[in-house]
């Protein structure tokens, strides 16, 4: 429904065309009507109207004036002309003034009507182009973004033809007005140890603010050129002149740095290539940058890392020794955390200074893992159940030696623990064992510390220690005592002689039998059966 207002000073002639024209069957609502123009022109903004049908001649303002303003302020409404005049000199005006219709009083209502109708279809065609046209600007603004970032991808590949390359630039409007160009790459760190496991939406949240810190930083404040990779990093060209373009490029990838730590929370490494000659000369910077970030991995996080400074040229790497993988295993022998720790520390700062690059790296990581797992398998432990499966796509999907280190030690710190509890429950197993061979052997005169121990295949100095955390008591004590209860039982519920109970708990001397059993109960066996049956 399209919105129109009247305007005509005859209050007879403006009240029958808004009583007798069937606005809505013909697609248009009446919104207002005047009988001048000032208060037409008063109201426009408010109303916003598709057409206005106004008189020529009218007081305060007439038609041809309002119709002159409406052309200056609101070029897409449309304009009907309705008059009494005649004459060739208003109608010339009123071409002029862009009218899109001329109507003559008195008007017609079939005339009228047909001329709504026209004046409808009109508008839906209109309407149709504009939204199509608004459909394609639209799509072709959401799109730019990402036709910018190919185009920029395309050209740090650095295969691009040089007449492709002068029409993006313009299409794009890149502008890099210094005489040198130097590139760097930004990546977003690992979230810090402990923090909450990111979605994948604000994992893409993350990313997004980073882009939009170093637009605003680099593109916006310096007039560099700024665009994301296809694999999430940020990338950026800054210009200037060849002697303070170096600086001025760590310069800003620090404060890049410091905005996105301090709004999002995140820390981020940059590497910074050279810089080159012009913009053609940028995909050597690009890639020099690409390469200095990688380095990350070696140095650490949250770091501007310029390619000048880390760059070791050939023969710069040095043999490392061949015996951390023994080293580590040592340590784990020895059950020691603070051993693993110190030997994964000693090797990793070795790595370190190498200068070997990554994936030689990753190698010697791996052969190590490799070790662990063999000699894991040998204590008893399944590796599977100290390594997850992926382990080595998981070590290859981290960024740093510090991050693989972090994670080995914790790795290889639960393996000691998990051995501990394994051998503390064998452990325990072992005691729960030796106090039933006790019970069932006491009655034994001759039962010694070495039949138990042979029985559980285990040194006598071994089994002191376990079955003394175990019972609280030594070997010696736990048998004496056993012996005294059974026989406070047998005293108390039989008639059995005292030399014969002493026989069957494991004393063949009855005297010494007596001596044992008044030092544990503070009375002779006599006594104790005497008060066990009330005898005074």
């Amino acid at each position: 429904m399209y919105k129109i207002i009247l305007i005509d000073d005859e209050d007879e002639v403006r009240e029958g065309i808004k009583y007798k024209t069937p606005w809505k069957e013909y697609g248009f609502e009446l919104i207002g009507d005047f009988e001048n123009g000032r208060d037409a022109w008063e109201a426009m903004e408010t109303l916003k109207p598709d057409a206005v049908i106004t008189d020529i001649c009218m007081p305060f303002m007439d038609g041809l004036e309002l119709t002159q303003l409406i052309y200056e302020s609101f070029r897409d409404v449309k304009v009907v002309i309705v008059t009494g005049f005649e004459d060739f000199d208003y109608a010339q005006r009123a071409i002029k003034l862009k009218v899109n219709d001329y109507l003559l009083k008195p008007l017609n209502l079939q005339e009228f009507t047909d001329f709504l109708s026209g004046m409808k279809r009109e508008l839906d065609e209109e309407h149709s182009r504009k939204n199509d046209l608004s459909s394609l600007k639209s799509q072709l603004h959401q799109s730019f973004p990402l036709l910018k970032e190919r185009f920029l991808e395309r050209l740090v590949a650095g295969t691009m033809p040089q007449e492709e390359l002068e029409s993006g630039l313009d299409t794009f409007r890149i502008r890099l007005d210094g005489s040198s160009v130097a590139a760097f790459v930004g990546d977003l760190d690992e979230p810090k140890a402990g923090s909450p496991k990111l979605s994948d939406s604000d994992l893409e949240l993350h990313r997004f603010g980073a882009y939009n810190i170093m637009q605003e930083i680099v593109e916006t404040e310096h007039g560099g050129v700024v665009f994301r990779t296809r694999d999430h990093k940020v990338a950026a060209f800054i210009s200037a002149s060849p002697e303070r373009l170096a600086l001025h490029a760590e310069k800003l990838a620090g404060d890049v740095r410091r905005s996105v730590e301090k709004y999002l929370n995140r820390t981020m490494t940059i590497g910074v290539g050279r810089p080159g000659a012009s913009l053609e000369g940028s995909p050597v910077s690009f890639r020099e940058a690409l390469s200095a970030l990688d380095y990350r991995f070696m140095l650490g996080t949250n770091r501007t890392i310029s390619i000048r400074d880390v760059e070791f040229g050939s023969g710069g790497s040095r043999p490392l020794n061949n015996d951390w993988e023994k080293k580590m295993i040592a340590a784990m022998r020895t059950g020691s955390g603070d051993n693993v720790t110190n030997a994964l520390q000693a090797g990793f700062d070795e790595l370190r200074s190498s200068g070997k690059p990554a994936d030689k790296i990753f190698g010697i990581i791996h052969k190590l893992v490799a070790a662990l797992m063999n000699w894991i398998a040998e204590t008893g432990l399944r590796p599977e159940d100290s390594f997850e499966d992926d382990v080595f796509a998981q070590i290859g999907a981290m960024k740093t030696l510090d991050a693989i280190q972090s994670w080995l030690n914790g790795q290889c710190l639960r393996i000691l623990a998990d051995m501990s509890a394994k051998r503390s429950n064998v452990a325990s197993l072992q005691m729960m064992e030796a106090e039933r061979f006790i019970t069932g052997h006491y009655m034994n005169e001759e039962l010694t510390l070495n039949d138990i121990c042979s029985h559980l295949y285990i040194s006598t100095s071994y089994f002191s220690t376990l079955f003394k955390q175990h019972t609280g008591m030594t070997f010696v004590e736990y048998l004496t005592r056993t012996r005294i209860e059974q026989a406070k039982q047998l005293l108390a519920i039989t008639t059995h002689k005292t030399y014969e109970i002493a026989q069957q708990v494991g004393y063949g001397d009855p005297h010494y039998f007596s001596v044992i059993f008044k030092r544990h109960t503070g009375l002779t066996p006599k006594e104790y059966r005497s008060m066990q049956k009330g005898i005074s």
